[in-house]
């Protein structure tokens, strides 16, 4: 495991259970404070929302509830979504003004999904690119982190970068920028044996595959494969060298049609920055590594495209 592994260790038991515990259904809504009613308004930031957000008193959140610590779920309740990006929306619900409610969505459905107004926003595995900036969503960053391959640990002698990986088969979540990213790589160190790459729905189905064999190896973040990793002792983690795949900022996705609504995202997570409590967060879910800074909290940071803008 390479040192930068070594900072994003597991969030304990309870991380490692929700990695393998039972999720909702696509679709199912759950609130981060159970029946407790939460008052809205009474913010600077409360009057700059969006009008369907001030008259609900709500900003709804979507993510698949299977990567730890980002968004997971505890053995003992698939209800409620916990993690960093639950803590986080918490605190910019109360900066805002108005509660933090969630649905568990897979993937595919994500982006659809926030186009269409089933939810806000994404806050969880979307990763901020040029293209989603300029065509589909409005991306607001809160995390960066590097990217690791989950592979059985007997396994894992002399496999330091996915060069190493030539001729093997690879895990990557359906639809997504890691997918192209582990084609280029492939192309460009192991055109004579090229990668295979087997798409997944989430890390559930695909670390059971590694398990299994029927892949070699999954990758994802690297945060969350750390968690796996602590999870299973037959499993290790291998962080990919920056020089292959860079490290990406995972960020919070806003349809194009609710341009205030990032705006105020903006500010109030700059605001949690600034007050502190935001490190507070990220080192309470053993995120501190993928911490960003107050000057890094811009819209379309890649791109620069105004948002609401395509």
């Amino acid at each position: 495991m390479t040192p930068l592994t070594h900072r994003f260790r597991a969030i304990g038991l309870v991380a490692a259970l929700a990695a393998t515990a039972s999720l909702t259904a696509c679709g199912s809504s759950s609130d981060d404070d159970g029946d407790k009613p939460a008052a809205t308004g009474g913010t600077a930031l409360f009057k700059t929302l969006p009008k369907a957000n001030q008259d609900s008193g709500e900003v709804s959140f979507g993510a698949l509830w299977e990567t730890p610590p980002i968004i997971s779920v505890t053995a003992s309740d698939t209800t409620k979504p916990v993690g960093l990006a639950p803590d986080l929306a918490a605190a910019l619900g109360e900066e805002l003004g108005v509660k933090a409610t969630w649905q568990n969505m897979q993937w595919p459905a994500q982006l659809p999904g926030v186009q269409s107004g089933v939810v806000d926003a994404l806050f969880g595995q979307v990763n901020v690119t040029e293209e989603r900036e300029q065509s589909i969503v409005d991306m607001v960053p809160f995390y960066k982190t590097t990217m690791a391959l989950l592979l059985p640990a007997a396994d894992a002698d002399g496999v330091t970068k996915l060069g190493d990986m030539c001729g093997t088969t690879i895990g990557a979540p359906v639809g997504s920028e890691t997918v192209a990213e582990l084609e280029r790589v492939s192309a460009a160190e192991c055109a004579s044996q090229p990668v295979e790459i087997k798409e997944f729905q989430g890390a559930t189905l695909a670390i059971s595959a590694v398990k299994s064999g029927s892949i070699d190896a999954w990758l994802d973040t690297t945060a969350s494969q750390v968690v796996a990793a602590d999870a299973d002792g037959d499993l290790t983690a291998v962080e990919v060298p920056e020089d292959e795949i860079a490290p990406v900022y995972n960020g919070i996705a806003v349809g194009k049609d609710k341009p205030e609504l990032t705006k105020a995202l903006v500010e109030a997570l700059r605001a949690l920055i600034e007050s502190g409590r935001y490190d507070e967060i990220f080192a309470a879910n053993d995120s501190s590594a993928a911490a960003i800074t107050v000057d890094e909290v811009v819209a379309n940071p890649i791109t620069s495209t105004p948002v609401g803008e395509k």
